[in-house]
């Protein structure tokens, strides 16, 4: 009875449902179902029993999804992107002028900020950037 249910035309409405979930997902990981479905409507076609065809679709499926694997987590991998702010966190920065009322100007990486931080400091003083809040950074007096 499973043999007269699963003919060639079950599988290929089995591989185009798989094609079609890949084109709303980005795994690569429904597709290669939908290429072992066609495997598996092929062998169907040609008289095979569903036992064979079954174990085509199993054995075609789980290989190219094995191989496809290290691509497709290159593939749909997000680039890393930094904010500005990521890596200005944890630098060091040379005070050009002294903090008055909790700020003043620091020097990073050939750039002058405008900074704040709760410690009174000094010219030629370097600071640890914490945050930024705006356009202004949080710093901190480098510990020695």
């Amino acid at each position: 009875m499973v043999g007269i249910l699963m003919d060639y035309g079950s599988w290929i409405i089995i591989g185009a449902v798989c094609l079609i979930g890949e084109m709303l997902t980005t795994g690569f990981f429904l597709l290669w179902f939908g290429v072992g479905a066609f495997a598996a409507a092929a062998l169907s076609y040609l008289g095979f029993n569903f036992t064979i065809q079954f174990i085509t679709f199993l054995l075609v499926s789980t290989v190219l999804v094995g191989i496809s694997r290290p691509f497709a987590s290159r593939v749909s991998r997000e680039p890393e992107r930094r904010a500005v702010a990521d890596r200005l966190i944890g630098q060091t920065a040379i005070v050009i002028e002294d903090f008055e009322d909790y700020e003043g100007l620091v020097k990073f990486d050939g750039e002058t900020w405008r900074a704040k931080s709760p410690d009174k400091i000094k010219k030629g003083d370097k600071v640890t950037i914490k945050a930024i809040d705006g356009v202004k950074l949080i710093v901190e007096r480098k510990k020695v």
